[in-house]
């Protein structure tokens, strides 16, 4: 990092460089260029970690974002309040969705940290390119090949036995480049500012006869394993036309999930991604570009490592398939001084589930009955400029299917309460309209304000719809999903203030958002004196703000600094039965102040991250007051030869026990009435030498 990259952090901010961090796309950004653009997550930023976990990183550096623990890898993340499939998480453009249905693999985790080249995050429901952009979306950018031939290795070693190392090397010239990468990595588990292991930490919430402890033969088993391969291509035929083809393939082993029932045995990526594109081919088409693409995620989890095995009623694994293919086609264009760009947008995603018993394998029960989401849409952005005045237009129309197609399956036809209650009801049509307005106004050269309004669209997915799930206490299988779901639309306003004082640049944001038929997870009786997860339409509204300040303070320090606030409210209770008002899940205060120091050969930063006590929340839920923390970082960086760089850290310096996420009923915890919560790591150094060839 170089005093110059610093000080043109600062100018960026207002005048369109570049960031050098982690950084926000609030939506007033976008209209900042004729074509709509996205801020940067600069790679070596996300270099500048111990790079294990993409929800970690995006925490770290976002106030407005907040993680859910749920192992040392395969974290979800909370963006201004919104979690789950209310956020959009895609990469390179690409929608992908993990299998498992308590976010052991959320989308986030598809991705190696040695792949990144940048992350875009929006919020608001102000993306209408993309289905399902509700509450916001975060979107991955990948490494492009580049020309010549050059090469890159890297070592990262850390605490708790925590190894990892990444190939890259690219070759091309003007016509065709290349790039293939790989990675390998594994960690024992991480301990807790008190010296406890994640088997420990299970161990000390549950009772000697809970069925869901680690065997004592576990205690310390490795965390995880896992291997990335990825490629990518960018042809050039002519000079306006673009060719690009990315190939992604990922394998993670034996990750621990100490909270939930079950560990991940298997964890396995396969992805593709082409896109087409040609510039100036007529007049009413400044950019044409066709994009296609694949994920196919395969996760088994089991009860190998639990006590559980012990019984053959309860030693088994689910087996859950998730995939996707998509197209789009988009034409950008100028027409009456406006930038028009219009679209037509197609996914198909397949969810199935299937319980089976161990050791034979035998199917013992369908889970998420082989379900069908395909949506087709059509979509149209306008942006027009008068005088000091940005004017941004927005609309999506979606169509949307959700079929559950093996209902009649006989694990399933067998039970009649199930087979009654999802009687004529195997199938769900969705019509959505999605439109959103945004003006910004330049009051001056040093300051703009920024108004926006919008709806975005989230409809219930397969598990939320099509559940089932044993219940020992009805005696069997039970359904669980409410196939009489509806659609949560948000309607949201956000307000923004922006202003450059000499090297200092401070951004002021806002929002409003009204929950129409939110779908929310809660806990219901289920009649034998314990209770079960279900979903229902609420109505609720989300609301809170954040402010940021980047400053050159000298030629050589730099100061970051951001702090985020968002408060949620139930309008309507899911039944009769629930009292408390709480939005579950919604992040207390949170800040982050970052002082840096560059002299040009050195570059150091001490980092202080906190967060207030999360005491609003949704006890009905279980949900519990978690404590206020605050931990402080430390990172410094060396170039010890030219084509050698050092980097090291030390997260959590004080040794801090601490957790950042909440025991919501949506997540299936285990525990029984006090839900398990997983600790933060404790004290992390760790270290990555990167040798450029």
């Amino acid at each position: 990092m170089k005093k110059a990259f610093y000080l043109s952090l600062v100018l960026s901010s207002f005048l369109l460089a570049e960031t050098i961090q982690v950084e926000k796309v609030t939506i007033e950004e976008e209209i900042r260029t004729e074509v709509p653009k996205s801020s940067e997550v600069d790679k070596s930023e996300v270099k500048f970690t111990r790079q294990q976990d993409l929800g970690e990183i995006l925490f770290e550096n976002i106030p407005e974002i907040n993680l859910v623990r749920a192992s040392a890898i395969g974290n979800d993340l909370i963006l201004r309040g919104f979690k789950k499939d209310d956020v959009n998480v895609l990469i390179d453009g690409a929608k992908i969705y993990g299998g498992c249905p308590n976010r052991m693999d959320p989308p986030a985790m598809h991705i190696s940290a040695a792949q990144i080249e940048k992350v875009s995050i929006k919020e608001g429901p102000f993306d209408v390119e993309n289905f399902g952009s509700m509450g916001g979306s975060v979107d991955v950018k990948t490494k492009d090949p580049k020309i010549g031939k050059s090469a890159t290795f890297s070592l990262i070693g850390g605490s708790y036995g925590y190894k990892k190392a990444s190939f890259i090397g690219e070759a091309g010239d003007e016509k065709i480049k290349a790039l293939i990468g790989i990675s390998g990595e594994e960690s024992d588990q991480y301990k807790d500012g008190d010296g406890k292991t994640l088997v420990e930490q299970q161990w000390d919430q549950l009772s000697q006869t809970d069925k869901n402890r680690y065997k004592k033969e576990y205690k310390d088993k490795k965390a995880y394993e896992r291997r990335s391969l990825w490629t990518k291509f960018l042809v050039n035929p002519t000079d306006n036309q673009e060719l690009r083809l990315s190939l992604y393939k990922d394998k993670a082993t034996d990750v621990l999930y100490p909270a939930f029932q079950m560990d991940a045995q298997l964890d396995e990526t396969t992805m593709a991604n082409l896109e087409y594109s040609i510039l100036n081919i007529a007049k009413f088409s400044k950019k044409l570009t066709l994009k296609t693409y694949y994920s196919d995620v395969k996760h088994d989890m089991g009860t190998e490592f639990r006590e559980a095995s012990n019984n053959p009623m309860l030693y088994r694994t689910h087996r859950v398939r998730s995939n996707i293919k998509g197209i789009k086609l988009e034409n950008s264009f100028n027409a009456a001084d406006i930038l028009w760009k219009v679209g037509i947008d197609g996914s198909l995603r397949n969810w199935d589930g299937k319980c089976l018993r161990e050791p034979d394998e035998t199917v013992k029960q369908v889970r998420i009955p082989d379900v069908d989401t395909k949506n087709r849409a059509i979509f149209v952005k306008a942006v027009k400029k008068i005088d000091n005045l940005t004017l941004k237009f927005g609309a999506r129309y979606d169509k949307t299917n959700v079929k559950a197609n093996n209902l009649d399956d006989p694990t399933i036809a067998s039970n009649a309460a199930i087979q009654n209650y999802f009687k004529d009801k195997d199938e769900n049509d969705f019509n959505n309209f999605s439109a959103n307005i945004v003006a910004k106004y330049m009051i001056d050269d040093e300051s703009s304000i920024y108004f926006a309004i919008g709806q975005g669209i989230r409809v219930p997915d397969a598990q939320e719809l099509y559940f089932i799930a044993y219940n020992p206490s009805k005696g069997g299988w039970v359904r669980q999903g409410n196939p009489d779901l509806k659609e949560t639309k948000n309607r949201e306003v956000d307000l923004g203030y922006e202003r450059l004082i000499g090297d200092t640049s401070i951004k002021i944001t806002g929002f409003y958002s009204d929950l129409k038929d939110y779908i929310y997870a809660y806990k219901i009786s289920n009649g034998g004196g314990g209770s079960k997860l279900t979903w229902a339409n609420i109505d609720a509204h989300i609301y809170g703000g954040d402010i940021s300040i980047m400053s050159m303070l000298t030629d050589e320090f730099s100061l970051e600094a951001g702090v985020a606030y968002q408060r949620g409210k139930k309008d309507t209770q899911p039944t009769d039965t629930q009292k408390d008002k709480d939005l579950a899940q919604i992040p207390p205060l949170k800040g982050r102040v970052a002082l840096n120091y560059d002299n040009g050969e050195y570059f150091a930063r001490v980092e202080v991250l906190a967060s207030a006590k999360y005491k609003n929340y949704d006890e009905d839920n279980g949900e519990r007051e978690i404590g206020s923390w605050g931990v402080v970082n430390l990172k410094a960086s060396k170039s010890l030869k030219e084509n050698i760089d050092l980097n090291i850290g030390v997260d959590n310096l004080f040794d801090k026990t601490y957790a950042v996420n909440n025991t919501y009923a949506g997540r299936s915890l285990i525990g029984g009435a006090t839900p398990l919560l997983i600790n933060e790591p404790g004290r992390f150094i760790y270290a990555n030498l990167d040798f450029r060839f």
